[in-house]
Parts: C-alpha cells; structure tokens; sequence
C-alpha cells in the first residue's frame, strides 16, 4: 500500500488542492479539506476497487468531506483572501488572463462563490475539473438527472448574475 500511496500522493496532490481551493474559496479551509481528503484516503484505501479510476474514488471522498465536514451550519463558508496579496497571486494564477477581462473573471468567481454548495460542486467538477456528467453523477452519487439539472440551474444564475450587475 506504501508504494501505491505515494505514487498517488504524487499524482494527484496538484489537482486534489485545485479542486479543495475551487470548493472552499480560501487556502485556510482549502488546506483543511485536502488534509482531511487524504487523511480518509488512507484509512479507506482498502475499500478501493483498483478496477476503477483513482481520481474519481478521491475525488468523491473530498466532495463528500467538504458537504460533510467542511459545510456544517456552524461554517458558512464565505470567499475571502487574507491579503490583497493572496487575491492577486490567485487571479494572476489563471492562464491567459489579461487586463482586460480581469474584472470579468472577479465577477466570474464571485458568481460561483454565490452558487449553492451543491450547484458549486457540479459547476466544479465539469467545467474546471473536466468531468463528463456521468462522472458527476458516479463522484457525487446522485443520477445523471440532478446533475443536468443543477448544471443547468448553476449555468442560469451565473448568467443572471453577470448580466444583471
């Protein structure tokens, strides 16, 4: 298990703290939900099917953990960065972006920020994740159905919300 973990750790680390980043929207609670994802990896590994994707069986524990844990009432989760600097390095992080459309990627964000953890997620996982709504689907555990739907209704809002303000 020593070394297929390792291997693992190594090849999933970058996109476990993209998508940790993508759902929690600070590095603080980001950080919290990677360790967390690893953390029940770990002691899961042996119900694993290695018949199937790992990136998907993980990607399911972080998603699950972040509804779980991550979410409860206690935490409502708000985007915030702990320096001007941390919101700089961040959007300076996206590819391509150019000053000209540095505003609409902050409106972009903070309309994403606004969804639903549940509409977030999806939105997430398909167009920053790259996953097909099958996978969705097999990651969240709900039909192919919700996640269309709230794919969908998350597609509408952010158009709603970029329109309008």
């Amino acid at each position: 298990m020593k070394n297929d973990f390792s291997q693992y750790t190594e090849q999933y680390s970058a996109d476990l703290t993209r998508l940790c980043m993508s759902l929690c929207g600070n590095k603080v609670e980001a950080e919290e939900l990677f360790q967390e994802t690893w953390l029940k990896a770990i002691r899961h590994y042996d119900k694993y099917d290695k018949t199937k994707p790992f990136d998907k069986w993980l990607y399911s524990i972080c998603v699950n953990t972040y509804k779980n844990v991550l979410n409860s009432a206690y935490r409502r989760l708000q985007y915030s960065f702990s320096t001007s600097e941390e919101s700089d390095n961040f959007f300076n992080s996206i590819p391509e972006i150019d000053n000209t459309n540095r505003d609409d990627y902050y409106e972009l964000h903070a309309a994403i920020r606004s969804l639903s953890k549940k509409k977030r997620t999806v939105i997430v996982l398909y167009f920053f994740k790259s996953y097909s709504i099958a996978d969705i689907a097999e990651i969240l555990n709900v039909p192919e159905g919700t996640v269309k739907s709230r794919l969908s209704a998350a597609k509408s809002e952010i158009k709603r919300r970029m329109t309008c303000e």
